[in-house]
Parts: structure tokens; sequence; C-alpha cells
């Protein structure tokens, strides 16, 4: 293809779901080619208007172009006039919208199934690394918010009749409504099966629990032939291989997604965690004490981690430390 009014054409049949799965694979392959081709098809998606576009959600469509480049171990990098070969357990994106919205996995059935060849699931995975947070629409339309260092990842058959989610780290959800399908998460601890709901649910391996919280709507939680319901306002939580079933504010489990950090009863090693997660940063506790402290309180995002650190240093029997760029150490301290 050259850069003429036909391959302009068919960027703008692209985005308005005009393009049959062969002509999306050879735009697909064009945008690869050549780093020049990729900087033309950001140039022309920039100047799209979405209030002229047959087809609502421009940058989900923009965005599933980027899942399908997912397939083959590569990440397309819009302005960067780039495309750089990776490999997907590396794979790191950073905190913009990204939206998942396939329609129909066109691409993915035509790239991963041949005539009387058995199609092949393909995966598609999201990691979010440290000091980020990601935003995806998934191919039926649920919303989910990733937390800093968190990976999701869902198959390319998500639509067939059973939605299947993979989990690792935080996420919060508000999942679409679909007559005649599941819509299941699943975490290291327990499975969660979704009946239409908002939620959230924190499962990073190195919290010692897994935790779910129920804002709207229903959910069960499944472990082997253990099965929860969980209400509105609760927050199930398994740790030492047993489920605590608690009524909480739910809605502060998720203020994250909006940069605000509400804390009610965290241990001070969980805390610090966090934060060394949400500023890319290492923190050094010094004195095993501390990790006994129960710490409540909301800040938001907008501070720096030093303000935070002092922050702490006036509330807490703490002083902190900045011993390079990135590291910091706290050690106890007595008054």
């Amino acid at each position: 293809m050259a850069q003429s009014d036909s391959i302009k054409d068919k960027i703008s049949a692209y985005f308005n779901g005009r393009l049959s799965p062969e002509e999306e694979v050879e735009l697909l392959k064009w945008i690869k080619e050549d780093p020049n081709n990729q900087a033309y098809f950001d140039r022309q998606k920039a100047g799209l208007n979405p209030d002229d576009m047959e087809h609502p959600l421009l940058e989900s469509s923009f965005a599933e172009l980027k899942n399908r480049l997912f397939i083959h171990g590569q990440v397309f990098t819009p302005n960067s006039g780039k495309i750089r070969a990776l490999n997907l357990s590396f794979l790191k994106i950073a905190a913009m919208l990204v939206v998942a919205l396939v329609f129909g996995f066109s691409s993915a059935y035509f790239l991963f199934s041949r005539p009387g060849m058995k199609t092949e699931v393909a995966w598609f995975e999201t990691k979010v690394p440290r000091g980020e947070k990601s935003q995806l629409v998934l191919p039926d339309g649920s919303r989910v918010w990733l937390n800093s260092e968190s990976t999701i990842s869902y198959p390319s058959n998500f639509m067939d009749g059973h939605r299947e989610i993979k989990l690792s780290g935080e996420a919060y959800f508000e999942v679409a409504k679909l007559k005649g399908t599941d819509f299941t998460v699943q975490t290291h601890d327990y499975n969660v099966r979704v009946l239409g709901t908002k939620f959230n649910v924190t499962a990073y391996s190195d919290f010692g629990r897994t935790e779910t919280s129920l804002i709207e709507g229903k959910i069960e939680i499944k472990k082997g032939k253990q099965t929860l319901e969980v209400m509105p306002g609760q927050t199930v939580t398994f740790a030492d291989n047993k489920f605590d079933v608690k009524t909480v504010n739910a809605s502060g489990m998720a203020r994250w997604k909006d940069n605000v950090f509400d804390f009610d009863r965290v241990t001070f090693k969980e805390l610090v965690k966090r934060l060394e997660r949400w500023y890319d940063v290492e923190i050094d506790i010094k004195n095993p004490e501390l990790d006994g402290i129960v710490y409540s309180g909301i800040f938001k995002n907008e501070e720096t981690i030093d303000e935070v650190l002092h922050t702490f240093q006036l509330t807490l029997p703490i002083s902190y430390s900045r011993d390079d760029f990135r590291k910091f150490s706290i050690n106890l301290e007595k008054r």
C-alpha cells in the first residue's frame, strides 16, 4: 500500500468497522512494515473526529488494532514513530486509556485459524508497571481499571458463552450484563462469578490475602466446592486458608482508580508495599516493630512520595530518609 487516498480510505473504513478480516490483516501488516507507515496511521487517527464517525467507539477500534499487534509479540506505540519487538511476558503498558473492544475477533480468527484446522485460542494480556494505572474496555463492553503492577488476560473466544478473566494484582470491574453468558474472574486463591456488578478485587501475591469488595450488584466467591454469596457493601477476605466476610465501606476500596487512596486499618507493611507500587520506589523498613502499626487515612496520588512520607512522619512514630533517587529508608522514632 502507498500512502495515498487508498490507504487513507482504508484507515477511515477501519475505524468505522467496515473492513473485512482480510483487509484488516493487510492494514496491520502495512503498519508493521515501516515506522513511516505507523507515523502516517497516527496522523490520520489523530485527525479523525469522533462526532463524525459511523461507529461511536473510535478509541476502541484503535486499541483493538494494538491488541492484534500483541499477538505477534509486538507493541504498537502511538506517536513514537517506532514499532518495538517485545516478549509478551515483559510487556508494559503506560497509564493511558487502553481499550480492548474487539469487533467479533475477526482478525484473531483469521490469524489463528485455517480451513480444516482446529482454531487455536489466543490470549490477550495487559501488564501495568509500577507507578502506572490503566483502563480497559473488554469485548463485551465491561470496563476494567487496573492498578499498579497488575496483569489481566482474556482469551480470543471470550464471547463464546463464558467470559473468563485471569487477574494478578488489583482491578476494579464494572461488568456488562449479557444474557446466557457467565463472567468469571480467576485469582490465585479463588474465582469470582459475576452477575452484572461493580466490585474491586485485590490479588497481589505478596499481600498474604485475596480480597473482593462488592459495591453494586451480586457476585459469588467460588473455591472448590465452597460458594459464598456476597452482598453490596461486603468485603470477602481469604487468608490463612479461610474466608472472612465483613461489612465495610466497599466504595473506599476502589477509590485508587480515581487517584484517591483510602486506607482503613491497613498494616504498615502493606502500606509501604502499596507506596512502592504506586510511586515505583523502594522503601526499606529498618525496624520490624513497624510492621505491627495499623494505619487509616486518605491522600491523593497528586502528592509526591516525599510529601506522603512527610505526612506519615508527622502522624506516625517514624522518620524517613532518601538514600537514592528511588530508594528510601524508614526508621522507628521513639517519642
